[in-house]
């Protein structure tokens, strides 16, 4: 069985009903959008964004940038960019081992991007 089904079948049995996709899942998690970017060539590596948290435009571009840049500076394993110039992710990339426990990291992992998120709309905020 591949990574990506394993996690799939781990979402599923937490109640999280993952879609396939071409990239590889998308699930709804707390009333939040998430995908999981599987890589064929590392199989190892986990990517899990909460997309499109917030919409870039000229007027608060420069604040946008500071508010992810204080993001990446104040929080672990996650990071906040701009995605297509106008709408900001939030990204968690992880090294996995050949063993992952699923019910540890992907909790863990969906959490911290839940905080990140909100330490970047309380950064906007001032």
């Amino acid at each position: 069985m591949s990574r990506i089904q394993d996690i799939s079948e781990y979402l599923s049995s937490q109640g999280l009903r993952p879609e396939p996709r071409d990239y590889g899942l998308y699930f709804r998690y707390n009333m939040l959008n998430f995908t999981i970017i599987y890589d064929d060539d590392d199989s190892e590596f986990l990517k899990i964004n909460l997309p499109a948290i917030f919409d870039v435009n000229d007027d608060n571009l420069a604040d946008v940038l500071l508010a992810c840049n204080a993001v990446n500076l104040k929080r672990k394993v996650v990071k906040a960019y701009i995605v297509d110039g106008d709408s900001v992710y939030v990204t968690a990339e992880q090294l996995l081992d050949t063993n992952p426990d699923y019910e540890d990291v992907i909790p863990r992992t969906l959490n911290m991007l839940v905080q990140a998120r909100d330490c970047f709309y309380n950064e906007l905020k001032g």
